[in-house]
């Protein structure tokens, strides 16, 4: 009898012991990780792999990670929503995209341009509701395509946004008016020829929003709503958090894994306020690895290049090693990160979403090469 309660006791620990490991991930920092990852395939194995680097950074909180290949998607998630809760994220989870946002105001430009609402060679005064000499050099001004191909030399953020008593570190856009920002455009001095230099610029994105915005007479997410979130069925992604499901939202994480919160952007919009989840931004990757909706297409035109990679309407472009041609964007806030890329010639791609400030470059570049190796078998 002693053994048979032996043997039940073993068994009884064994499967324990076999359902624990199924759910939890092992970086070698020796804490454990919450996923929901199955350890069954090749990809399941080599993301896992991967991932558990991911964690040997102590900022690491949640992470959840879409992949699609060849028509077929796979769906990561690890950690927890928030640092403490040990609740684990899903693909509806809600995060923020960051600077992904300024991808759905290239297609919105495409658009316009095929709406014949703006034109890609237009100067960008011709939109503008007062007289700006200043965006001009040598008699050359700033075009609609210099705005979306970060070449404007209008600069990455106007002073009068951290310079202001009222500046908010943790939420700094949260308070910073449309009025406010073209009094930065007004005194900001160009310093080269527009379309000669690539220099980012959330200010020169999110002027052309406002352009966007005046010429359609419709707010930036409406526009987007209409002529992306629908037609593609991305129902989760939204600028407000009021309509989500809040026990599914993942809070941002400051450096010391401590909630901070969710950037907000009432008048800059267009340059980084969308939230969505991996579900919908699959659905996203994939209708731009089709091309089938004539913004999308024209969104993928080059538009300039560079030292830095080719770009076309906030997309940047790389080609890899292999020679396939990755298109891909990038997404920073105060406490989340993101990346989206995606190789139209392999009908394949992925989106990573985190909700902590740890470095998930080394995770992007390992998951790029391994998603190009799986999708060239």
């Amino acid at each position: 009898m002693k053994t048979i309660t032996n043997i039940f006791c073993l068994t009884l620990f064994l499967s324990f012991f076999w359902s624990f490991s199924q759910n939890q991930n092992l970086p070698s920092n020796g804490k454990a990780v919450k996923t929901d990852n199955p350890l069954q395939s090749e990809l399941d194995l080599e993301v896992d792999k991967y991932v558990k680097k991911y964690y040997e950074d102590s900022k690491a909180v949640g992470l959840s990670i879409g992949i699609t290949v060849k028509g077929k998607d796979y769906y990561y998630n690890y950690g927890q929503l928030e640092y403490g809760k040990q609740v684990l994220p899903d693909n509806k989870t809600i995060y923020e995209i960051g600077s992904i946002t300024k991808t759905f105001t290239g297609i919105l430009t495409a658009q316009a341009i095929l709406d014949k609402k703006v034109g890609m060679e237009d100067d960008i005064r011709k939109y503008l509701p007062e007289n700006y000499p200043n965006l001009q050099y040598n008699n050359h001004p700033i075009k609609i395509v210099n705005l979306a191909s970060h070449t404007s030399r209008i600069t990455r953020i106007f002073p009068n946004l951290y310079e202001r008593p009222d500046y908010i570190e943790l939420n700094p856009f949260s308070n910073y008016s449309k009025k406010m920002f073209y009094e930065g455009l007004k005194n900001m001095k160009m310093d080269t020829l527009p379309g000669v230099k690539y220099t980012y610029s959330n200010m020169a994105v999110n002027l052309l929003g406002y352009i966007l915005e005046d010429v359609y007479h419709e707010s930036y997410f409406s526009l987007v709503r209409k002529y992306i979130l629908k037609p593609l069925q991305m129902n989760n992604t939204t600028v407000s958090l009021a309509d989500v499901d809040k026990n599914n939202i993942a809070k941002a994480h400051n450096s010391n894994r401590e909630v901070t919160p969710y950037w907000d952007f009432p008048e800059l919009v267009a340059t980084g306020e969308l939230r969505s989840n991996t579900s919908d931004m699959i659905k996203y990757i994939k209708a731009n690895i089709a091309g089938n909706q004539l913004n999308i297409s024209l969104s993928h035109k080059y538009t300039f290049e560079g030292e830095e990679g080719s770009l076309g309407l906030n997309w940047f472009f790389h080609t890899t090693k292999n020679g396939n041609i990755m298109y891909e964007h990038t997404g920073g806030t105060g406490g989340s990160r993101s990346s989206l890329e995606f190789f139209p010639g392999l009908q394949s791609g992925f989106i990573i979403l985190t909700n902590s400030l740890a470095n998930r470059k080394i995770l992007e570049k390992d998951l790029s090469e391994l998603v190009e190796k799986v999708s060239s078998k």
